[in-house]
């Protein structure tokens, strides 16, 4: 409230030195070892784990790229608000179901999958991340939480058909599949990836019987989002990440609600509303409605 007082402090704030300082205090809170963290963030860029405050998980972190920011997003509070806490019929339909099973699509390294076991220590997940070292570190994550019995991850694309495609690999957070044969604006990242191919699965044939589906995929989503299929999805809940890039038409906001919308998902909560992406929850309120029923 300060800072929106104070032209001087917003300007402070909204700088480079400033955000860079700001998402590392934040950080700093969220783990149980906040002086090493401050220090890493602040020197040359390296890889370092963590304990996240206030709850049993463990992460890996790359300092000074996105994972800060993902981290943060997740557990540290960004804006004042945990970007993936659910919405109230999401978060009832989790606690209901003894095991709930999550399918994150996008895994990258394996923030979300920590965040789960955290809320729902029995959660089966089963993870997608085809970057090979986003991959690596995932894996990592899943190991240091000692979950390999109850947590699986796959190094595929996920997409609207079967077969190998062009992918954009060491872009971090922002590694996306190549569709179309498009390459992500070289403005957007301080260095080019590396093209790769990938193997891809098919996500509407694929085991969706799951509570809840979490998609982040840089704009590969929309061939999923289109497909006839979408209504066959059986995933209770949906939390997406939403990209302008690859988008049909010029709204990507509404194409995504109206495709949700088509295929039964009524619940709707909205977290991020931007120009180039979003994050919004939706969930088919009959299912839910039925799943808590004979879940007690």
């Amino acid at each position: 409230m300060a800072i929106e007082r104070s032209a001087s402090l917003r300007r402070v704030a909204k700088s480079r030195a400033g955000q860079s300082l700001i998402k590392t205090a934040r950080g700093s809170c969220a783990v149980r070892e906040p002086l090493r963290f401050a220090a890493l963030q602040l020197g040359p860029a390296r890889e370092g784990g963590y304990r996240v405050r206030g709850c049993e998980a463990r992460v890996l972190l790359r300092h000074r790229t996105r994972d800060i920011d993902i981290f943060n997003e997740i557990f540290g509070g960004t804006a004042g608000r945990h970007s993936y806490d659910p919405p109230p019929a999401v978060c009832a339909l989790l606690d209901a179901t003894p095991r709930p099973r999550v399918l994150d699509v996008g895994a990258n390294i394996g923030l979300f999958g920590a965040y789960v076991l955290s809320r729902w220590p029995q959660a089966l997940i089963r993870s997608y991340e085809p970057d090979p070292t986003n991959m690596r570190l995932l894996q990592r994550t899943i190991a240091a939480n000692e979950v390999g019995a109850q947590w699986s991850a796959s190094g595929v694309a996920v997409a609207n058909a079967p077969g190998e495609l062009p992918f954009e690999s060491g872009l971090f957070a922002d590694s996306r599949l190549m569709l179309g044969g498009e390459r992500v604006p070289a403005a957007s990242h301080a260095a080019a990836g590396r093209t790769i191919t990938v193997q891809a699965i098919d996500l509407l044939d694929d085991d969706h019987d799951v509570e809840l589906l979490k998609m982040d995929i840089e704009g590969a989503e929309w061939p999923i989002l289109g497909d006839e299929r979408l209504g066959r999805l059986r995933a209770r809940a949906i939390v997406l990440e939403w990209h302008a890039s690859g988008c049909p038409v010029p709204d990507a906001r509404g194409y995504a609600l109206g495709r949700l919308a088509s295929a039964g998902y009524s619940g709707l909560y909205e977290v991020d509303r931007g120009r180039e992406n979003g994050l919004m929850w939706a969930w088919r309120e009959s299912s839910l409605v039925s799943r808590a029923s004979v879940n007690p």
